[in-house]
């Protein structure tokens, strides 16, 4: 799969850690977890309201609404200041730890290196489906039959439950282009103020 000319290097490597933070090594490496969760992710943005096919478009788009997946509170304060209204947030708990390892910041805001890895083994395994994006040098990604099974199934585990709800709450309220989920994300300190390769909190 080419990488496109404006989403990052598949070489770049975290700087910045912690003694706590994986091994650089091992932050290319997928999880099961970021499996699921990915795959939720794009399952959730396959089929516009009227139920046709669709494509989440591009990788920027995909790391961009998988932050705000993965750090609640985070998610919350950009839900806030762009329409959703404090009820429709109240189930979010602000102090809820980010989901899977920390992502680091890169040139266009969040990113997590193994997401070549991940989508390399959703797409070897048949559960996602790429294609080129017209007038652009990216790609879309929306679950394949059998991909959109296997997400029908994990939203039946109670362990999805609070996820499936976050990702309702993107969908309705968050579904924009890349480049303006990443000027949301400036807006954040934690992310306008951090150093290139820097674990985001």
């Amino acid at each position: 799969m080419n990488t496109a000319a404006n989403e990052p290097d598949a070489n770049a490597t975290g700087g910045s850690r912690d003694a706590s933070s994986p091994r650089p090594r091992t932050r290319f490496r997928p999880s099961r977890e970021a499996e699921a969760r990915l795959l939720l992710l794009i399952d959730a943005f396959s089929h516009k309201s009227d139920g046709t096919p669709r494509y989440l478009e591009g990788r920027i788009k995909l790391a961009k609404l998988d932050f705000l997946l993965r750090y609640p509170r985070h998610l919350r304060t950009v839900l806030l200041a762009h329409g959703a209204r404090p009820a429709n947030v109240a189930a979010i708990d602000p102090r809820e730890a980010p989901l899977d390892a920390r992502m680091m910041r890169y040139r266009y805001g969040p990113w997590d290196p193994s997401y070549y890895a991940i989508l390399g083994s959703l797409i070897g395994r048949g559960l996602i489906d790429v294609t080129p994006l017209a007038g652009s040098t990216g790609f879309g990604y929306r679950t394949s039959a059998a991909g959109a099974q296997l997400a029908a199934g994990l939203r039946t585990d109670e362990s999805f439950t609070q996820m499936s709800s976050h990702l309702r709450l993107l969908r309705r309220y968050l579904d924009k282009s890349g480049n303006t989920l990443k000027g949301y994300l400036y807006e954040l300190p934690e992310i306008a103020d951090a150093t290139w390769h820097e674990d985001l909190t």
